[in-house]
This record gives C-alpha cells, sequence and structure tokens, in this order.
C-alpha cells in the first residue's frame, strides 16, 4: 500500500483532473446530460402532479380512506433504474478516461455492456445493503433515541450518515477497478483502504460542502432571475450539467484513491 491519503491534495488533484479534461465532459458525459434532463421533464410533469393527488382504498377495513396515487411509486422506481443506468455509463466512461487517458479509445460514457451492467449490479448491491442498514438503524433507534432528547436524535442520524458515506468511500475502488477490467471486489477495496478510512471519509466530506456550496450559489441565482419559472427546461438542463460535472469529481476522486492506495498502474507505464 502507498503512502497516506492527503485529503487536500486528493481534492485538489481530482479538481484539476476535470478542469483539464473539461472539454471532455460533453462527450463523455452527453448521454448522462441528456438523460438527466429527460428524468427531470418525467419527474415535472408526471411524478410530481402525482404527488398531491390520492384516490379512496377499495375493499379491505380500511375502504374509503384516501392513499397515494398508485402510480407513484412504480414512476419513482423506474427514475431510480434510469439514474442508476445513467450513472453506471457515465462513470465507467470517466473512469476509463481518468485512469487510462488515451489508452481508453473511443465510445466512452455512450455504451451499455458488461462493465456498465456490472457496476449497475454493484451499485444495486450497496443500494440493498444501505437499505437494510437504515432498517436495522431505524428499528434500533426507534426504541432507543425515542427516550432520548432531541439532540440526541439529531446525533444519531448524523452519525448515519457519516457510517454511510465512510462504507461507500472504502468501497469506491471496487468500481473503479471494475471500470479497467481488474478483479477487486469489494472484500480487496475494504483491504486496500484499511487504515485510511476517516481520511477518504474526509475527502467525501468536504468535496460534498464545496458542491452544496456551488448547489446553494446557483439556486440563489435562478431564484433571484426567475429561471426556474420562466425556463424551467434551460434550469433543468443546467443542472443536469452540474449533475455531470459533479459526478465527474466524485469518480475522478475514485479514481485517484484507487491508483494510490491498490497500487494499480495502466498497462506500458513505468
Amino acid at each position: 500500500m502507498s503512502a497516506r491519503v492527503s485529503v487536500t491534495a486528493t481534492i485538489g488533484t481530482a479538481c484539476r483532473l476535470v478542469l483539464d479534461r473539461r472539454g471532455e465532459l460533453f462527450r463523455v458525459g452527453l448521454v448522462f446530460i441528456l438523460g438527466m434532463f429527460a428524468i427531470g421533464v418525467f419527474a415535472i410533469r408526471y411524478i410530481f402532479p402525482l404527488l398531491w393527488v390520492q384516490v379512496p382504498q377499495v375493499g379491505g377495513p380500511v375502504a374509503g380512506r384516501p392513499m397515494p396515487d398508485p402510480r407513484l411509486l412504480p414512476g419513482m422506481l423506474l427514475m431510480l433504474v434510469a439514474e442508476f443506468i445513467l450513472v453506471a455509463v457515465f462513470a465507467v466512461g470517466w473512469h476509463r478516461l481518468i485512469l487510462l487517458g488515451p489508452r481508453a479509445g473511443g465510445g466512452l460514457g455512450v455504451g451499455l455492456g458488461r462493465r456498465e451492467l456490472a457496476y449497475f449490479g454493484r451499485m444495486w448491491l450497496c443500494l440493498l445493503g444501505f437499505f437494510l442498514f437504515t432498517l436495522a438503524f431505524v428499528m434500533v433507534g426507534s426504541a432507543v433515541v425515542a427516550t432520548m432528547p432531541d439532540v440526541v436524535a439529531l446525533l444519531a442520524g448524523f452519525a448515519y450518515f457519516l457510517a454511510v458515506i465512510y462504507v461507500l468511500g472504502r468501497l469506491g475502488p471496487a468500481f473503479a477497478a471494475l471500470s479497467v477490467d481488474q478483479r477487486l471486489g469489494f472484500d480487496g477495496a475494504w483491504r486496500a483502504t484499511a487504515g485510511e478510512g476517516t481520511r477518504i471519509l474526509a475527502v467525501y466530506l468536504l468535496a460534498n460542502l464545496g458542491w452544496s456550496v456551488v448547489t446553494v450559489v446557483f439556486s440563489t441565482l435562478a431564484h433571484a432571475l426567475g429561471l426556474g419559472l420562466l425556463a424551467p427546461y434551460a434550469f433543468l438542463f443546467v443542472n443536469s450539467v452540474l449533475s455531470a460535472a459533479m459526478v465527474a469529481v466524485l469518480v475522478t476522486i475514485n479514481a485517484v484513491l484507487f491508483r494510490q492506495l491498490a497500487g494499480w498502474r495502466p498497462p506500458g507505464s513505468t
């Protein structure tokens, strides 16, 4: 294993790599940007209106009581699946661009092949794991935190958030490895990041904090200009581009950590 992870150096390197390759964002992220724009339009036109629609239940002891529109859950699940596919396609392409450079070849971020489907599958495995973890956390929390002050419940929620980011950060190298056809599963990623979890957590927390500032500034300006009301689709498209930039930064951080902690080098390098 290489030297300890430097939080500032990792973030700085990732941001510099993304800026150096900013011209590639629309090529590698084109499918992601257009897809996220389409999902946003679908959400505005079909999903958000269903949030305020209630229909009476038919039959059973609660017949006649209002319930959410039955189309809401399938629609949200469809959006989640589509977003995961788009992230998988873009992330594999961007991982390969950062890790392989010219060796990556063309077609980055525009295909749905073996690598992308495997990436998609690992994302769902993580989602399932965190669903089970959340279920256990809620069950324990409802029995323990309910008798505690509100500040304790708040701290417990924050601890849960940190635990999620910590685990995802340590599993991240497995996704980078998959993108460049290396055999490194979740167990291997966990071993490769041993002793670096706290610093990896700090890297992702600072990266997300920085991006939150960008999001707040953009949202404030858009609200002041009335962009959401006057040009909602332009607002959606800009949001899609910003989302692509954020994913690119996070994926680049993951690629940098994989290269450093797993000791991987592209074929033919010295």
